[in-house]
């Protein structure tokens, strides 16, 4: 009798042992499923950084926690610099100054311009002022050239004269309005000319005085020392003559029609 009572007992015992595990696995939370260990180890560091809780708990707050500073200190310079432009002022005029710079010739050297003057330029007038007022002798010299050459090229092209192409060469020379001048009445601007020679040096082509040159470039040089050694105290009328004998009118009128020409356009 004792013996089926026992055996009773362990039968229900089983069967309520049965049931709760049932329970248990119903009501227990999911389990998480990680990829197979294959995987993981495919990706191995990147893997346990992206899925390790502790890991990845702690990248996530420095992560937000960088964008956030990085924001704060954006808006910080933004805030800083709207209300800086905002307070920006143009700096007044004092009286007496001046306003507009027209150049290094209205102000003069640095040295006699009041410093109240230069703190009221803007920065583009004060940069243009100091280019210009510290420019070399030199330097400008050869911004003369280079104006001077630019607008010879055009008068020169205006009248068909091959001299456009030593047009350079010419707006160097010391006295390059003569070498013009001359050989205007000479050479029609270089449109006739012998052995390079477009002034007639050494009476005509075959007299033992003629001078052969290289090129319309040497010619030009060749004149223009000529002219500031030998004729150096000459006129046009005095100089009728001595390339084109014995002289004309028209020789003379054609010299002086490139000298008003030239001044008309503004070539200097």
């Amino acid at each position: 009798m004792m013996c089926d009572i026992i055996n009773y007992r362990m039968h229900q015992n089983k069967d309520k042992i049965s049931v709760d595990a049932i329970v248990r696995r119903k009501v227990a939370k999911p389990a998480i499923v990680f990829p197979p260990v294959e995987k993981r180890q495919k990706f191995g560091a990147l893997w346990h950084f992206l899925f390790g809780r502790r890991r990845f708990s702690l990248a996530l707050v420095a992560t937000i926690l960088f964008f956030a500073f990085f924001a704060g200190m954006s808006a910080v310079y933004q805030t800083g610099f709207l209300k800086a432009e905002s307070q920006r002022q143009e700096i007044p005029a004092v009286p007496g100054t001046v306003a507009t710079v027209l150049g290094a010739a209205t102000l003069g050297p640095i040295n006699n311009v009041p410093n109240d003057v230069l703190f009221n330029m803007s920065f583009a007038q004060l940069e243009n002022y100091l280019n210009e007022v510290l420019k070399t002798p030199e330097a400008k010299q050869e911004e003369i050239f280079v104006l001077r050459e630019k607008k010879l090229k055009e008068y020169l092209a205006s009248k068909n004269s091959p001299f456009v192409e030593i047009a350079n060469t010419v707006a160097r020379l010391k006295h390059w309005k003569l070498v013009l001048a001359i050989s205007n009445s000479e050479s029609s601007l270089g449109k006739h000319c012998y052995n390079s020679n477009c002034s007639g040096i050494g009476v005509a082509p075959g007299h033992p005085l003629w001078r052969n040159y290289p090129s319309k470039r040497e010619w030009a040089k060749d004149l223009d020392r000529l002219l500031d050694t030998r004729y150096q105290d000459w006129t046009l009328e005095r100089m009728n003559g001595v390339y084109n004998q014995p002289g004309s009118k028209n020789w003379l009128l054609a010299s002086k029609q490139v000298l008003e020409e030239l001044q008309e356009s503004g070539i200097e």
